[in-house]
């Protein structure tokens, strides 16, 4: 889950449906945490949908049969519903078939859309007050590019996994 949440957290941030604004912080905050609560309901219903074809005999070998094409689907059309980008898609299909290779319990696969879907956000919460940070204070432009925020994202994932490791 770990991997998830670094992963994705990074790509929504930099390839999220509208970067959040770094001159008004605030606003960016609403927008992530709105963003991840996106996330969690499209994980959780695609988890629900997926329990559902599971719960009748008659749809359980189908259901399995076309486990990617089913799942990838409903995730495209939610997510195109919801006016997302591609890279909301891909994450919410990883996050299903992470959760379902993991625990195939609809209670703990929404227990874990919720744990993955707030991490992202925390950590977009994090990548967002640091890029502001560096943006108004003076270090030169040339460290202000990408090598430094992937560095910066690298020091996050060191200390969201140092913290998950205590809570869980």
């Amino acid at each position: 889950m770990y991997f998830l949440i670094i992963t994705f957290g990074f790509l929504l941030a930099m390839r999220g449906a509208r970067p959040a604004p770094l001159q008004r912080p605030g606003e960016g905050l609403g927008r992530i945490w709105s963003e991840a609560t996106d996330f969690f309901l499209t994980t959780s219903l695609i988890l629900a949908l997926w329990a559902l074809a599971m719960a009748f005999g008659k749809t359980q070998a189908g259901a399995r049969e076309y486990a990617v094409a089913g799942l990838g689907i409903a995730a495209y059309l939610f997510s195109r519903y919801q006016k997302k980008t591609d890279t909301f898609f891909l994450s919410v299909l990883a996050s299903v078939f992470m959760i379902l290779s993991r625990e195939p319990d609809l209670l703990w696969g929404i227990f874990l859309a919720w744990i993955v879907s707030s991490g992202i956000a925390l950590f977009q919460t994090c990548f967002l007050g640091l890029r502001y940070k560096l943006l108004f204070s003076h270090v030169p432009t040339a460290m202000k590019g990408w090598p430094i925020l992937c560095l910066l994202a690298g020091l996050i994932s060191v200390v969201l996994r140092n913290l998950g490791s205590l809570v869980f």
